[in-house]
């Protein structure tokens, strides 16, 4: 396939870190708690016994804190809603950690960038040492020739998180698919895994 005619390659932010997926688990757990309440109501009704009892004891536990929660989470779910239908009606935009194609690469996050083929000298993957002794996997887009590279990873070029790897129940982009994608719209630009790389 030519670069003419390449496809895209993006990434989009998934796990928990969404709007629809966080909208969907709370219109879950409303909808056991409604069952719950129901649950509660018919079970007693058949026994003859007392509906307030058991229904203040699930309710009023932990100082009333399941119903305070039970009677915010219709008005975060509403909320939710408008933002993901205002997440559609903006194409997700948000949600775009990285694309690839013909015009170059765009890496999304707090500061948004497109660099264009013509300045990238390459793409690499990192681990760069962070607070509390934590190695954290980044992409950079290497704007600086290999031999000419400074010390520090930092001014290799603009760089961001690897896509995926802060996502709770995300996936973090596979390296090989990085590599495909840059291979299929820019093919003179290298793509390596440099690891664990001190600053």
């Amino acid at each position: 396939m030519s670069a003419q005619t390449s496809e895209p390659f993006v990434v989009k932010r998934h796990g928990l870190g969404t709007t629809k997926t966080a909208l969907a688990l709370g219109s879950a757990l409303f909808g056991a708690m409604v069952l719950l309440t129901l649950g509660i109501v018919v079970v007693q009704a058949i026994r003859g016994a007392s509906i307030r009892q058991p229904l203040e004891a699930v309710w009023l536990s932990w100082g009333g804190t399941p119903l305070i929660f039970a009677v915010g989470l219709p008005v975060l779910l509403l909320a939710g809603a408008i933002t993901a239908f205002e997440e559609r009606r903006e194409e997700d935009a948000d949600d775009v950690l990285l694309t690839v194609d013909n015009t170059g690469i765009y890496l999304g996050g707090d500061q948004p960038r497109t660099i264009p083929w013509r300045e990238i000298r390459g793409v690499c993957r990192v681990e760069r040492l962070e607070a509390e002794e934590v190695w954290e996997p980044r992409l950079i887009v290497m704007l600086v020739d290999e031999d000419a590279l400074p010390r520090s990873t930092k001014a290799w070029g603009p760089s961001c998180p690897w896509p995926g790897t802060h996502e709770i129940l995300g996936r973090p982009l596979p390296y090989a698919e990085l590599a495909n994608a840059v291979a299929r719209c820019a093919p003179h630009v290298p793509v390596t895994n440099r690891g664990r790389v001190e600053d």
